[in-house]
């Protein structure tokens, strides 16, 4: 079973010059928890809900806070997977890791998609209804 098959293609996804407001628009809006970094079409990092909640807790009371951009709270280097690589690695990943979702990458760099543990939970169901039918 391959990446391909299960992750999120046409992921949402900021540059690192993204006011830390303007992520937070974003999750809200597309009620999503990972946001990709990309950056002249690399990915150079990952933001999620958690890190973004940290940044703001740090900038409460600090000058200047609100020009914080998603550089400053991003996750990276960023770890990643390719489309062809199997499901198992990647939740393997995830789960030795702790991540809560990759991004997908072309052997370039470029974002092709994200898999989050949401889609490895629809994994997880599409088997088990497989073993009682």
């Amino acid at each position: 079973m391959l990446v391909r098959a299960w992750m999120t293609t046409d992921p949402v996804c900021v540059p690192s010059s993204t006011p830390l407001i303007e992520a937070y628009r974003i999750f809200r809006e597309y009620e999503i928890r990972h946001l990709p970094v990309v950056d002249g079409g690399q990915v150079v990092g990952m933001i999620t809900d958690h890190d973004l909640g940290r940044a703001v807790l740090e900038a409460v009371g600090t000058e200047g806070s609100p020009r914080r951009t998603v550089f400053d709270a991003m996750s990276h280097p960023v770890q990643s997977i390719g489309p062809d690589d199997v499901i198992e690695h990647a939740a393997m990943l995830m789960h030795n890791l702790k991540l809560g979702g990759l991004p997908v990458v072309d052997e370039n760099g470029h974002l092709l998609g994200i898999l989050t543990i949401q889609d490895l939970l629809e994994v997880l169901i599409a088997e088990l209804a497989k073993q009682h039918s």
